[in-house]
Parts: C-alpha cells; sequence; structure tokens
C-alpha cells in the first residue's frame, strides 16, 4: 500500500475572508471580495499539498453546519479525510483585508468542546492510519476538552512508528510538545519568547534560544522574524531568509502564508531537495499563497517562478 502524508486539525474553521477597503471599527462596509474556505493548518496544508502535487489524509473533529461545510469543501476538492464528529459547531474566523491600508483584523472562535470519549476514538483512528503514513503534519489551536499534551502524546506515538512529525503550535501546546521533540517546528517568534518565558529579545537572543531547542533533537525549524522573513535552523546550518521589494509591494492577503510555508518544506524534504532550494522552495509557496485572496497557491509553476525572488544568507 501506497503511504500517505497526514494532517492533524484538531479545532479546524470555516474561513472567512473580507477584503475592505479604508476599513475602521464603528462603521459599516462593504466588501469588494470575499472568499470563503474550509480551514484550519492541518486542512489549508492539505489543500496546498494538493496543489502541490501531493495526496494527504485529514483527520481531526468537526461539527453543526459548519462542520458538514468543511467536509463537503474537502470532499469536492476529492481529499482524503477521516473526522470525528462531536456536538456543537465547528468555529467560523474571520479575516478582514484592507486592501488600501494594508492591515489585517482577524476574529477566532474558540471551537465545539471535545468529550473525553471522542478523543478516544480519534486516537484510535490516528493509530490506525499512522500504519500508511510517511509524514505527519500537526497544527493548529487546541479545542476546548483536549489536554494542552494532546500534541506531545501524537508525536510520541509518530515516533514510536518511525514517522517523521511536522509541529505548528503555540502556547502550552507547543511547550509540551517540543518535549517530544518533532523533527521540524515553525515557531512565531512572538510566541517563542512569551512561551518559553523569555523577553523579546534581538535576533541573536532568537538565534541562540532556537539553537537550544535543536540541541534536544528537533532538526528543522522556521522562526518567523518581522513580517515577511524567516529564520530557518537546518541540519546544515541557520538561514535567513528574505523577499525581494517589489514583491513584498505585490502582497494582498497573509492567510494560511505560514501553511503554504509548511507544505513547501514538506514537499522539499520529501523530494530530497538540498538544503538552500528547499529553503526557497518552501519561502516561495508562502510569498506565492500572499498574491491573491483565495487561499493556496496557483499550481508549482508559479511558486518555482518566485524562487529567484528568495534571498537566503546563512547565519550560522
Amino acid at each position: 500500500m501506497e503511504k500517505t502524508i497526514m494532517t492533524v486539525t484538531m479545532n479546524p474553521a470555516v474561513d472567512i475572508q473580507y477584503v475592505v477597503p479604508e476599513f475602521m471599527p464603528g462603521r459599516w462596509f462593504r466588501a469588494s471580495e470575499v472568499d470563503r474556505s474550509a480551514g484550519g493548518k492541518g486542512i489549508n496544508v492539505s489543500i496546498i499539498l494538493q496543489q502541490l502535487g501531493y495526496e494527504s489524509a485529514a483527520m481531526g473533529f468537526l461539527a453543526g453546519f459548519s462542520g458538514e461545510y468543511i467536509r463537503d469543501t474537502l470532499r469536492r476538492l476529492k481529499l482524503t479525510t477521516n473526522f470525528v464528529n462531536v456536538i456543537g459547531e465547528s468555529r467560523t474566523d474571520i479575516y478582514v483585508v484592507d486592501e488600501v491600508g494594508h492591515m489585517e483584523t482577524g476574529i477566532a472562535e474558540p471551537g465545539p468542546y471535545v468529550p473525553e470519549e471522542a478523543l478516544g476514538r480519534f486516537m484510535k483512528n490516528f493509530e490506525r492510519m499512522l500504519s500508511r503514513a510517511r509524514l505527519v503534519y500537526i497544527g493548529g489551536s487546541l479545542p476546548p476538552g483536549v489536554p494542552q499534551d494532546a500534541y506531545k502524546d501524537l508525536i510520541l506515538r509518530c515516533k514510536a512508528a518511525r514517522v517523521p512529525v511536522f509541529l505548528d503550535a503555540s502556547g502550552p501546546s507547543l511547550t509540551s510538545a517540543l518535549e517530544a521533540c518533532p523533527m521540524a517546528v515553525k515557531f512565531d517568534h512572538r510566541f517563542l519568547f512569551s512561551t518559553l518565558g523569555y523577553p523579546m529579545g534581538s535576533i541573536d537572543d532568537i538565534l541562540n534560544l532556537v539553537s537550544g531547542i535543536h540541541d534536544n533533537g528537533v532538526e528543522w525549524s522556521v522562526t518567523t522574524y518581522r513580517m515577511v522573513g524567516n529564520i530557518f535552523y537546518t541540519p546544515q546550518g541557520i538561514y535567513m531568509v528574505d523577499i525581494a521589494r517589489e514583491e513584498r509591494e505585490q502582497m494582498v492577503s497573509l492567510l494560511a502564508i505560514g501553511d503554504a510555508l509548511m507544505a513547501g518544506l514538506i514537499v522539499a524534504i520529501l523530494e530530497g531537495m538540498d538544503v538552500e532550494r528547499a529553503i526557497r522552495f518552501a519561502q516561495a509557496c508562502s510569498l506565492e499563497d500572499t498574491l491573491h485572496v483565495k487561499k493556496g497557491i496557483r499550481g508549482r509553476q508559479m511558486v518555482e517562478a518566485l524562487m529567484p525572488k528568495i534571498t537566503v544568507e546563512k547565519l550560522r
């Protein structure tokens, strides 16, 4: 049986993105553009992997009418799914993009309560799916009822099955998950310092902090730095990535920018790209996602055309 990529989204969402010129609180506006999609980090990664030519199986919890919308959307995309149904309503996340001021405003709901019995069913499904997994991506927030060490538990199960894990989380669930040493982790530098209890610092502080994490066994990490730059910690060294100014000026939306990056990094590593090409490919996926309102990328050819726009500098 051919093995596949598994993505875990414990707290899926219906993402609604409104483009509103000169948006500000306290007024009524008419959106110039609207995009509605199935979302949550793992689901976004599954969708973008498909756009890059890779199949995956999406797992997590769904509830209510919003959950049915998410399930139906993924079925129309012909994505494999294995979700556990719970009582309540899957969350809706609202994003408002000001196309004039280039600002984004977001509101995220907490999601439905997941009882212990439903979590147990999910874990059984996860164990069963692991036998056909080549890689597991875990991302996003935890819904009410799911313990903060759930990601750590999943990573330990993957390691026992010798399946590599990519993680994108924050807060206590990230702190706990790092104890299990996933293969690759994405950090936001603001959450990195607040989660691990360090004051906000310079780029050298970020490098030293992330280096300590890698000393414990994490092979790859991406730390956001500034709005579009990233610091990649790799087995061959630490790299700073930047984007050409003209490309920055064409950015429209930052929704799913990190998910596109992680999908690109998964593909790059599975294909055995050398480190600098892998970094450029992942960052180009992220950049392509920003150049239009609709979430995702417009194909691998568009991504590869952007790779020369990515500047990669080795720091250490």
